[in-house]
């Protein structure tokens, strides 16, 4: 559990911090309140320090840290604070979960305080889920909170949408979050580290060391070779099962949307991967802008059915066999005169 008696480790954060703040001051406090922000962006810290406040037996702006709620919170012990979670990546929350979380909550709190709900990657609740879940969300009970999480807001099923108050967490500008991650000690390697994370802060700091930036770098050169027809896209997605899909995906997201900016604005500065612009350059002649939108929409449709049930590698075979087919044209060329 997380710790905060002092204030907000990720400056980010300050302002939905606030807002927080100002429910609890108005004792207006939403029983149902969705927070939604990219992965990586601190969605759940966010949801901890609050939750610990609202059990703080002296809170202050922040939690005490000393009192015996504080304790048994930062021990992950207290009997008033419930978090459910998908068991692994790209699982669902099944009917199951939600039915002995319902249970739970026709108890009363056992401090006789609020009672905190957290549900991580709430876009994973599966229909049977999510109906189960209706008439809680509509009458949690006094002095119950309910917290949704997720970076994919447009998946969760309209009726938990609509019954929920909304907190967005927004990007962060790009040049505050590079000297918070330089502060930590991420160097050189900080512009490639937020463009594979796409620009999640927390994200980025987490791959700090590992092999993805390289991984990216060359996923992008190999995606490259089948544009230029160098390369079988069916054999690639097979090279590619090895890693993560959610990321891969979101990389052919970011790459394109990269293309249809300079394919709009020719020679725009403002890229998501500021270091593969070279190799965007490259490929963006050879592309019509309105094949480079509807190539976008199959990969956001795409990024959308990873959360279900999906073979995932002819997924990434039918993808790059599409972006194969893409190709140039004579008119690509002339669109830029």
């Amino acid at each position: 559990m997380t710790a905060v008696t002092d204030g907000i480790r990720y400056p980010w954060l300050d302002g939905a911090w606030q807002r927080l703040n100002a429910y609890l001051a108005v004792q207006r406090l939403p029983q149902a309140l969705l927070i939604h922000g990219i992965e990586g962006i601190g969605k759940t810290y966010l949801a901890e320090i609050f939750a610990q406040k609202l059990l703080c037996k002296n809170p202050g702006n922040f939690a005490c840290g000393v009192c015996a709620g504080c304790r048994l919170f930062l021990a992950g012990t207290h009997p008033d604070f419930l978090k459910l979670e998908p068991e692994d990546r790209g699982k669902q929350i099944a009917v199951d979960a939600v039915r002995h979380l319902i249970a739970n909550l026709s108890l009363k709190p056992q401090y006789g305080g609020y009672r905190i709900v957290v549900f991580c990657q709430a876009h994973q609740l599966n229909i049977s889920a999510a109906n189960a879940l209706l008439k809680t969300l509509e009458e949690p009970g006094e002095k119950t909170v309910m917290l949704l999480l997720t970076d994919m807001p447009a998946a969760l099923p309209t009726t938990i949408f609509s019954r929920c108050q909304r907190l967005p967490i927004a990007l962060p500008d790009t040049a505050g979050v590079s000297r918070w991650l330089e502060a930590q000690g991420t160097g050189a390697a900080t512009a490639s580290l937020l463009a594979a994370a796409g620009h999640a802060p927390l994200k980025a700091l987490a791959l700090a060391g590992s092999e993805v930036v390289e991984q990216r770098r060359i996923a992008f050169s190999e995606y490259m070779d089948v544009a230029f027809r160098r390369r079988d896209p069916v054999s690639l997605a097979e090279h590619w099962s090895t890693l993560g899909y959610e990321d891969l995906v979101d990389w052919l997201i970011s790459w394109t949307i990269d293309l249809i900016r300079l394919r709009s604005v020719p020679g725009c500065s403002r890229l998501e991967n500021p270091d593969l612009s070279e190799g965007l350059q490259a490929l963006v002649r050879r592309l019509h802008l309105k094949s480079l939108f509807e190539f976008l929409d199959l990969l956001l449709q795409a990024k959308r059915v990873l959360n279900g049930q999906v073979n995932r590698l002819l997924l990434l075979e039918e993808l790059l066999i599409h972006w194969e087919q893409l190709g140039r044209s004579p008119r690509a060329d002339r669109d830029l005169s």
